[in-house]
C-alpha cells in the first residue's frame, strides 16, 4: 500500500506556530482513548491543535503508544487537515487502519464520532470535533496551547527543538512587552480623550448658559432700538457659531474613540476592558448632546427676531 502522504514542517510547526499567535477562526478536534496504554489512560481527551499528527510507536509520532503494542507500526498512520475536514492516511504497509471497524486502503475523510483502531487488536480512539465556539483553538487558553504546541509541533522534530523551544520564548517575551507597551499608550490616549471630553462639557455648559442668556436679551430687547437688537442678536449669533464648533469637536472625539477601540484590538489591549472604558467616554459624549439643546422663552410668532431663536431649537444632535 502506498501513499503521497509525507510529513511537512508546515503542517506541525507552521500550523502550532498559528495556533499559538493567530487561533481566531482556527479549529481543533479531539481524539478520546479508549484503550490504556502507557501513554494514555482510558476516557483521556487529547486535543490536536496542528494540522498533521503521525500515530504510532516511534517516539516522534504526536500520537504514540508503547511497545507493549506490536501489532501497532513505528509510523502506523497520519491525520491530516483537508480544507475544513480531517482525513486519516494509512502509513503502516504490514498493520491495518480501521474506521469504524472496516480496514482502509486509501485516505478517508473523518467524522466526528468516528471510531479509529490501530491493527485489529490494537488501541482504540474516538474522533470528536467540538461544537459552536467550542471548536475554535482560541477557546484554549494560551498556557495550554503552549503545552500543546511543545508536544505536537515540535516532537517530530528533535535536532530543532530546543532552538524552535527557544524562539518561541523569545517571541512570546516580545509579544508580551510589545502589548505592554501599546496597552500602555492606548491608556494614555484614553486619559487624554477623557480629559478632552470633560473640557468640553464644561464649554459646552458655559456657552449654553451663555444662549439662554442672550434669548431672554433679545426678548426683552423686542421694545428697544434697533441697533440694540442687532448688537444683541449678533451676540448671539456668535454664541451659537462658539457651540456648534464645541459639537463638532465632540463628534470629532468620537471619531477617535472609535479609532482608539480598532487600535486597542490591533494592539491586543484586553478588549472587554478597552471596549468599557470607550464606552464610559461614548456616554459622556451623550451627555454632552443632551445638553446641548436650548429652549429660549415664546414669543409671538410674527415677530422676525422670534424666528431666529427658533432655528436655534432645531439645531441637529449628535447621533452615536
Amino acid at each position: 500500500m502506498e501513499t503521497n502522504y509525507k510529513r511537512t514542517v508546515a503542517g506541525s510547526v507552521g500550523a502550532g506556530v498559528a495556533a499559538v499567535f493567530n487561533a481566531s477562526g482556527r479549529q481543533y478536534y479531539i481524539l478520546e482513548h479508549k484503550t490504556e496504554s502507557l501513554y494514555h489512560h482510558v476516557g483521556e481527551s487529547q486535543k490536536i491543535i496542528v494540522d498533521q499528527v503521525e500515530l504510532g510507536r516511534d517516539s516522534a509520532c504526536q500520537v504514540r503508544f508503547d511497545e507493549s503494542f506490536e501489532t501497532v507500526s513505528r509510523r502506523h498512520a497520519a491525520i491530516v487537515k483537508d480544507g475544513e475536514n480531517w482525513k486519516i492516511i494509512p502509513i503502516s504497509q504490514t498493520n491495518s487502519t480501521l474506521v469504524n471497524g472496516q480496514p482502509i486502503v486509501a485516505e478517508q475523510l473523518l467524522n466526528s464520532g468516528d471510531e479509529i483502531r490501530l491493527s485489529s487488536k490494537g488501541p482504540l480512539m474516538g474522533f470528536i470535533i467540538p461544537q459552536g465556539k467550542q471548536s475554535l483553538v482560541s477557546s484554549i487558553g494560551m498556557t495550554e496551547r503552549l503545552s500543546l504546541f511543545r508536544q505536537q509541533a515540535l516532537r517530530p522534530y528533535k535536532r530543532g527543538l530546543w532552538a524552535l523551544a527557544i524562539i518561541l520564548i523569545l517571541a512570546v517575551a516580545g509579544l508580551v512587552a510589545w502589548n505592554l507597551w501599546q496597552a500602555d499608550k492606548f491608556s494614555k490616549v484614553l486619559d487624554e480623550k477623557q480629559a478632552q471630553i470633560e473640557q468640553v462639557q464644561e464649554d459646552l455648559t458655559a456657552s449654553d448658559e451663555l444662549i439662554n442668556e442672550l434669548s431672554d436679551e433679545l426678548v426683552k430687547a423686542q421694545n428697544a432700538s434697533a441697533a440694540e437688537r442687532a448688537r444683541v442678536k449678533q451676540r448671539l449669533e456668535e454664541a451659537q457659531a462658539e457651540r456648534d464648533a464645541l459639537l463638532q469637536e465632540a463628534e470629532n472625539l468620537k471619531h477617535d474613540l472609535d479609532n482608539a477601540r480598532i487600535q486597542a484590538e490591533a494592539a491586543g489591549e484586553d478588549v472587554v476592558n478597552a471596549n468599557a472604558r470607550i464606552d464610559a467616554l461614548q456616554q459622556k459624549l451623550e451627555n454632552v448632546e443632551e445638553k446641548q439643546e436650548t429652549k429660549p422663552q415664546p414669543v409671538n410668532d410674527k415677530d422676525d427676531i422670534s424666528n431666529f431663536i427658533k432655528k436655534d431649537a432645531k439645531k441637529p444632535v449628535i447621533k452615536k
